[in-house]
């Protein structure tokens, strides 16, 4: 089973921390001997910690920069409708 300690910093996964989760889009922020700093990715960007031994359900997949900046542009777009309705 994979663990945190096989992401690494600077790329992109969705993954799914634990059984019956959803799949989330994190990126590896910050390293410590023990621990990692996780950004989780989506409506609400999330950072959360988490032992490097701790286990991942599944890597569904690793992303480049490109392809994960593609995904969360789609949220840039949500958000900049909703200022739009608020200001009308």
């Amino acid at each position: 089973m994979a663990t945190y300690a096989d992401l690494q910093p600077g790329n992109f996964y969705l993954l799914r921390g634990e059984k019956d989760t959803d799949i989330e889009l994190i990126s590896v922020l910050a390293l410590t001997d023990k621990c990692m700093l996780l950004r989780s990715f989506g409506q609400i960007e999330e950072d959360f910690w988490k032992k490097r031994t701790d286990p991942i359900e599944e890597i569904v997949e690793e992303l480049d920069y490109e392809s994960a900046s593609a995904v969360l542009s789609l949220y840039d777009e949500e958000e900049e409708e909703e200022w739009e309705e608020e200001d009308e």
